[in-house]
C-alpha cells in the first residue's frame, strides 16, 4: 500500500507529458498558420503600395504635361495679344492716313503702307517692328524687351548689348543662356530692310547667338 502512490505518479506522468506536447504542438500549428495569413497579408499591401505609388508617377508625369501644355498656351495668348495690339495700332494709323488722303494719290499711297506693314521673310510673315524677327528672341523675350521700352527695330538697333544681358540676367536663369551680341545689328539690318544680308546673318547664327 506505501507504494501505491508512486505507482499512481508513475501511471500518470506520461499521460501528462503526451498531453503537453500535444497541446504545444497544437499551439506551435495555430501560430504557423498565422504566420502564413500575416505573410499573405503582407505580400498584398506591398502589392497594393506598388500600385499606388505607379498611379503616383503616372500623375506627376501628367501633371508636367499639363504644365508644359498650360505654359504653351499662356505663350499663344501672350502672343495673340501682342499681334492684337499690332494689329490696332496698324488699323487707327490707316484710318488716319485714309481720312487725310484726299485723291487717288493718297489712296495709293495708303495701300502701300498697308502692304509694307506686314515682311514676307525666311518664310514667315512678320509685322513691322516685330522684334521675333530677330535671331534669338522668341515671344518671352520679345515680352521683356517691350517692358524695358524697347517696342521697335531702331530702338533695339540702337541698345547695347550689355544693356540687353542685364535685361535677361534680370529675368531669371532661364534667359540667361541667350547672348544677345547680334541682336542690335539683326534689328538693324531689319529696320533698313536689308533682308538678304538679315538672311546670311542668321544662316551662319547657331543656337540663337
Amino acid at each position: 500500500m506505501d507504494h501505491l502512490p508512486v505507482a499512481l505518479a508513475l501511471c500518470l506522468l506520461p499521460f501528462l507529458l503526451g498531453w503537453l506536447a500535444a497541446y504545444a504542438f497544437h499551439n506551435v500549428g495555430g501560430l504557423k498558420g498565422q504566420i502564413g495569413g500575416l505573410t499573405t497579408q503582407n505580400g498584398e499591401l506591398n502589392t497594393k503600395v506598388s500600385s499606388l505609388t505607379a498611379e503616383g508617377t503616372d500623375l506627376r508625369v501628367q501633371l508636367t504635361q499639363k504644365d508644359a501644355e498650360l505654359e504653351r498656351l499662356n505663350d499663344v495668348t501672350r502672343k495673340s495679344k501682342s499681334d492684337l495690339i499690332m494689329c490696332e495700332s496698324e488699323r487707327n494709323a490707316l484710318r488716319e492716313q485714309l481720312a487725310n488722303a484726299t485723291s487717288g494719290g493718297g489712296a495709293a499711297k495708303v495701300a502701300k503702307a498697308a502692304v509694307a506693314a506686314t515682311i514676307l521673310f525666311a518664310g514667315t510673315k512678320y509685322k513691322t517692328d516685330d522684334l521675333k524677327i530677330v535671331e534669338g528672341i522668341g515671344p518671352k523675350i520679345a515680352d521683356l524687351l517691350i517692358k524695358e521700352g524697347i517696342n521697335t527695330w531702331k530702338e533695339l538697333s540702337e541698345t547695347s548689348p550689355e544693356r540687353i544681358t542685364g535685361i535677361l540676367q534680370a529675368a531669371g536663369p532661364n534667359f540667361q543662356i541667350h547672348d544677345p551680341g547680334t541682336w542690335p545689328h539683326q534689328a538693324k539690318l531689319a529696320d533698313e530692310g536689308k533682308w538678304d544680308e538679315l538672311k546670311a546673318l542668321q544662316d551662319d547664327l547657331s543656337g540663337g547667338k
